[in-house]
């Protein structure tokens, strides 16, 4: 039998847990046409994110909008096919693993995975973006260091307390190169994903 003391415990961590990492696990609902985060608060949150958002067209009609603007996977940064799309990836069904495609070079850029789903007579449409899995043990192992050196006390890059703080600016700016170039390409690639698959026009002659 638990203690109260034990229960009490029990209770604080569920309601932490409750609180604190639901946000970031559950799906961001867009309800408007536009998408206008904060962004201040985008470029300084972790590099996930999680969307959902629903569209009159039927879940076939979804996935022949989106195929039509995706082409194959690009191999050394050129074309598989004559294709011209916003996006390059694969769709299987109801899912889908593309990224924008881009003319510079962004090891940041967001690995979008979702999905479509039908819900009466239209479809929901579910978004989760993450980085490139090889770059994120090594800018998140880079921030540790960085982070640990700072406030060691037996840290020998660290040692005077300009040293510390140094450290500190350093790992910020490590934080940020990876959270504002994934914020930019976040709003570039929601808007027009919503642009199109709200809309159903395929016929779009220019890059967002």
């Amino acid at each position: 039998m638990a203690t109260p003391g034990v229960r009490a415990l029990t209770r604080c961590f569920r309601y932490d847990r409750c609180i604190v990492t639901r946000p970031m696990f559950e799906a961001e609902r867009i309800a408007g046409s536009d998408f206008e985060p904060n962004r201040l608060i985008e470029f300084l949150r972790p590099p996930f994110r999680k969307f959902e958002f629903s569209t009159p067209m039927s879940t076939a009609h979804a996935v022949r909008v989106l195929q039509e603007i995706v082409e194959p996977p690009r191999k050394w940064g050129w074309p598989t096919s004559a294709k011209r799309g916003y996006f390059e990836g694969r769709i299987a069904g109801s899912r889908f693993k593309i990224n924008r495609i881009i003319n510079y070079q962004n090891s940041f850029i967001p690995i979008i995975e979702g999905n479509f789903r039908r819900d009466g007579l239209g479809t929901i449409v579910t978004v989760n973006m993450r980085l490139v899995w090889p770059v994120v043990p090594i800018w998140f192992g880079i921030i540790l260091f960085l982070a640990w050196s700072s406030v060691a006390v037996d840290s020998r890059l660290a040692g005077p307390f300009g040293a510390r703080i140094l450290l500190l600016g350093m790992t910020l700016f490590i934080y940020l190169v990876a959270t504002i170039p994934f914020a930019i390409e976040v709003r570039i690639a929601m808007k027009l994903l919503l642009e199109l698959l709200r809309s159903g026009d395929t016929g779009m002659h220019r890059r967002m």
